[in-house]
């Protein structure tokens, strides 16, 4: 089995999943995501990863109808274990999102991307363009981007592989 270090560790927002759902290249995109996910040496099956409460509202909306099928390509990540109960405060999913990537960007590969649209990444910058401009460690990408980076990390996996042949 092959472990890799990545550059980069993931979080996908709702509109990343629901683009990537109406996607010609949805099957592939989601085959990287899970070599991806399942090769991490520090993050095992955890590479990317889409808050918990999204994740259900995407199953409730329909949108993830196979949950095993796509949890092995994004896992579901519950915040709350790491910084408490934060879903009690008044929070958007937004500055959920944004305080998970940050505060996981104190792990290897101390970096994070946070994957979305084109809408999404104007949105984020328009309401938290001062708090973002402070990060250094953390991105926002839209679906073109975030193909880039999962091609990336995918070509780190098929590295990897072929040096442990």
């Amino acid at each position: 089995m092959v472990s890799c270090s990545y550059s980069h560790r993931i979080i996908v927002d709702c509109d990343f999943i629901r683009w990537l759902s109406t996607s010609q290249q949805k099957s592939m995109i989601i085959s990287k995501m899970l070599r991806i996910n399942i090769n991490s040496k520090e993050h095992k099956k955890q590479n990317i990863i889409i808050l918990e409460k999204d994740f259900e509202s995407l199953c409730k909306e329909g949108i993830i109808k196979d949950k095993d099928t796509i949890r092995g390509g994004v896992s579901p990540f519950d915040i709350n274990e790491e910084l408490g109960d934060l879903t009690d405060k008044e929070l958007t999913m937004e500055a959920l999102r944004l305080i998970t990537g940050v505060v996981l960007t104190r792990r290897k590969p101390f970096q994070m991307v946070l994957l979305t649209t084109t809408e999404g990444k104007k949105k984020y910058f328009d309401n938290y363009s001062e708090f973002l401009e402070k990060l250094k460690n953390f991105d926002i990408k839209n679906e073109n981007e975030g193909l880039v980076i999962i091609n990336d990390l995918y070509k780190t996996y098929t590295s990897e592989r072929e040096m442990g042949r």
